[in-house]
């Protein structure tokens, strides 16, 4: 089957793509993306970002191109198997649970693939790497369902976590290390 001219386009440029750890020289760059993305009371403030760096930094990928951030995933770990509100504040080294707590591509490279990219690659990641997990877990509002079904998390309801004014969904993708 041949690809279409835009198909093959669209995997010349993910192919340029380089995902990444984030440095700690980045975050300002991480900063101005999250706060590009999401309103004032569900963005996470640079502190935070700080925090969840310094306690977690192999939970952070970037994705760049020609060294531009053109998005980033942000988790940490948490001992539960459910995403609860706590976990969104902090970091428990050997938790059973990575909690993703951003999803951020810039707004002129959305809708090119680069997020489902990212999440594929970051739990592909912590499969290989976090030998320990149980599992990945997120939340997300009702419009982004599609994207992480299609990375392949599975919906396991409507979210108890209330952070900003709509409705939160949780997503789950079981890690089999065994």
């Amino acid at each position: 089957m041949e690809l279409t001219a835009d198909e093959a386009e669209r995997l010349q440029f993910i192919n340029t793509l380089v995902l990444r750890d984030v440095s700690a020289e980045e975050l300002n760059r991480i900063f101005t993306l999250e706060s590009d993305s999401y309103p004032d009371d569900e963005a996470a403030s640079y502190k935070m970002l700080v925090y969840r760096h310094t306690e977690a930094p192999d939970l952070m990928l970037g994705c760049f191109l020609d060294g531009d951030l053109l998005g980033f995933i942000c988790a940490t770990r948490y001992h539960g198997k459910r995403l609860a509100a706590e976990a969104m504040r902090m970091h428990i080294p050997n938790g059973e649970s990575v909690c993703i707590h951003s999803v951020v591509v810039r707004k002129d490279q959305r809708r090119q693939g680069i997020a489902l990219l990212m999440l594929r690659s970051f739990v592909e990641r912590v499969r290989r790497e976090q030998r320990d997990v149980a599992r990945v877990l997120l939340i997300c509002k009702s419009n982004l369902i599609p994207l992480y079904t299609r990375a392949g998390f599975v919906l396991n309801g409507r979210s108890d976590v209330v952070h900003g004014k709509d409705p939160w969904y949780e997503f789950q993708i079981d890690i089999s290390n065994g």
